[in-house]
């Protein structure tokens, strides 16, 4: 999943190297199997690590909002090389949380499978197209911590299922599985998108935000849609200097405002186990880094500077966080849909 964004980065310098001295024809033919698969095999620990800080968005689609979030909290991987079974092998256990609409709301779920990738790649016009499809997927247990709406038994109507809540949320989590991913890395100066399912060579992932040229890092370009009393989950974004800082773009549609708070690891680690087992907002462990409200209708712009750590972005559609009131306390339900670019870059 988004792991993979550290795993091609780390492994850029070889694969230019060896495309210098080889070229496109020979690194694209589907004959060279044990040479092509060499070259996934570098970086492949930068894998878990990137697994494990940043959480994995659940959505139907690309270009639709987030469903919901999973967090990894324990992560292994391995390849197997073998002549006629060559496969990346990625095991992992972790929580989340989904939507699942107004007949069931939240579901907390923790769950863990094994998934083997057969992965592969392509060079087209500079780009390093990498595509990881699902082989075989185990989801070896699914447990389901919370139903918000105490509705064990629900009609799944985004799903077009009338199944348990429980099974609901697994499908969920295994439809985002089956769907692989790809990872594409541009030119000599390390810009990486990340697009799940399989973009065509010469396309790209969908992304709310064009960016263009800039000498700032791009974290994460996505959207996300909060309910009324739901909250949201962004991270963790990783910031390796001193000097630095969070630069923030976002948009709103829908709700008429949501609240935005900038907040450690260890504040993300504690909302999460509490909006993952429990009803209802998770509150603020301590004092935010950062808060400000997000108004509909106006492009949103700031940099937060903070010292190495990682971070999470809380964006808040309740009365538990911020300064900004549900939008359903003024009888208002509708969801916020909030278009975000995090960018990570030097501080003026």
């Amino acid at each position: 999943m988004v792991g993979l964004v550290g795993l091609v980065a780390a492994s850029c310098g070889n694969q230019q190297s060896l495309v210098k001295v080889l070229g496109p024809g020979v690194m694209n033919d589907p004959a060279n199997r044990s040479l092509r698969f060499d070259l996934m095999k570098f970086g492949l620990d930068s894998f878990c690590q990137e697994m494990l800080e940043r959480g994995t968005a659940l959505k139907l689609s690309d270009g639709q909002p987030t469903l919901g979030r999973f967090f990894a909290d324990t992560c292994s991987s391995q390849v197997i090389d073998e002549d006629q079974r060559k496969s990346l092998v990625v095991q992992f256990a972790g929580k989340g949380y989904a939507w699942l609409g107004p007949g069931i709301g939240r579901v907390g779920f923790r769950t863990q499978s094994v998934v083997e990738y057969a992965p592969d790649f392509l060079l087209h016009e500079g780009a390093l197209y990498v595509y990881f499809r699902p082989r075989n997927i185990d989801a070896s247990s699914f447990e389901t911590l919370l139903v918000e709406s105490g509705a064990a038994q629900a009609a799944v109507s985004l799903l077009g299922l009338s199944v348990p809540a429980n099974q609901a949320g697994a499908r969920v989590v295994k439809s985002q599985l089956e769907r692989g991913f790809t990872v594409i890395r541009y030119g000599t100066d390390g810009q990486t998108e990340f697009g799940l399912g399989y973009v065509p060579k010469g396309q790209k992932p969908w992304q709310p935000f064009r960016v263009e040229f800039s000498d700032k890092v791009t974290l994460a370009n996505d959207r996300s849609e909060v309910h009324a009393a739901q909250q949201d989950f962004l991270g963790g974004f990783r910031v390796t200097s001193k000097g630095q800082a969070l630069y923030l773009t976002m948009s709103l549609d829908g709700a008429p405002g949501v609240d935005l708070e900038v907040i450690p690891k260890g504040y993300a680690d504690v909302m999460l186990s509490r909006y993952t087992g429990a009803a209802g907002p998770a509150q603020l462990p301590g004092p935010a880094l950062f808060d400000e409200a997000v108004v509909a209708g106006q492009l949103y712009k700031r940099y937060v500077p903070v010292p190495p750590g990682i971070y999470y972005l809380v964006l808040d559609n309740s009365a538990a966080v911020g300064r900004t009131p549900p939008s359903a306390a003024a009888g208002d339900d509708r969801a916020g849909k909030v278009d975000y670019l995090v960018q990570l870059g030097d501080t003026p």
